[in-house]
C-alpha cells in the first residue's frame, strides 16, 4: 500500500519528500531507478562491481546532502547525471560501451500461436542481429547519445547536459549517428524494434 502511495506522487513531489528526510520516499527512488541505473552504467563501463559502487555511493550521497538538493521535476534526469558524474570521477580509462539489448516485448492482447511466435522470433532476433553489429560500429559517443535520447527517452536539453554538449552539438551528433544507421542497416524502421515507445523526432 505505501508503495503505490509513492508511486502516484508527482517527481517534484517525491523528491521533496527525500529532500525532508523521507526514508521511505528514498527507497521508493532507489527500488525504482537502480535497474535501470545500472543498465547505463554498464554501458560507460563494463565494469560490474564498479557500477554497482557508484550507483550506492549516489543514493548515499543524496541521503547525507538532501538539505541542500535543489527540487527537479525530473528525478531520471538528475540520476543519470549524478552516475555518469561519479563513474568518471570513480574510473580512470573510458568505458567500454556493450551492444544494446532489447527488452521484452510487451505482450500481445491475443495469443500467437507456437507457430507465429517462432516465426515472429527468429525475424526480430535477425533483423536485431543486423542492427546490433550496426551499432557496435559506432564511435562511443554516438551509442551512448542514442541510448539516452532513444532507448532512455530523456529529452534532447537533458541528453546534452548529461553529455555536456550543447543542443546544437546534440542534435549533430544525434544525426550523424541516425544518419550512418539510414546508410548501413538498410531500414531505420529497426529501431523501433528495439527502442519500442522512444519519443519520436529528435
Amino acid at each position: 500500500m505505501e508503495e503505490i502511495w509513492y508511486r502516484d506522487l508527482s517527481d517534484q513531489e517525491l523528491w521533496s519528500r527525500l529532500i525532508d528526510g523521507d526514508e521511505g520516499a528514498l527507497a521508493f527512488i532507489y527500488d525504482t531507478w537502480f535497474a535501470s541505473l545500472y543498465k547505463y552504467g554498464m554501458k560507460i563501463q563494463a565494469d560490474s562491481c564498479l557500477i554497482k559502487d557508484c550507483i550506492h555511493d549516489l543514493f548515499t550521497s543524496l541521503w547525507h546532502s538532501r538539505q541542500h538538493l535543489s527540487v527537479t521535476d525530473s528525478i531520471k534526469f538528475y540520476l543519470f547525471a549524478s552516475l555518469k558524474r561519479n563513474i568518471v570521477k570513480n574510473t580512470r580509462a573510458e568505458g567500454i560501451f556493450r551492444l544494446f539489448k532489447q527488452e521484452p516485448a510487451q505482450q500481445e492482447m491475443h495469443m500467437p500461436s507456437y507457430e507465429e511466435r517462432l516465426i515472429s522470433q527468429q525475424s526480430n532476433d535477425e533483423r536485431n542481429r543486423k542492427l546490433a553489429k550496426v551499432i557496435d560500429q559506432l564511435p562511443r559517443r554516438q551509442k551512448e547519445i542514442l541510448y539516452l535520447r532513444y532507448y532512455e527517452g530523456l529529452s534532447t536539453q537533458e541528453t546534452a547536459d548529461i553529455m555536456s554538449l550543447s543542443v546544437n552539438s546534440t542534435y549533430v551528433l544525434l544525426s550523424k549517428a541516425i544518419n550512418y544507421l539510414k546508410n548501413h542497416s538498410g531500414e531505420l524502421m529497426t529501431l523501433v524494434a528495439i527502442w519500442g515507445n522512444s519519443q519520436k523526432g529528435f
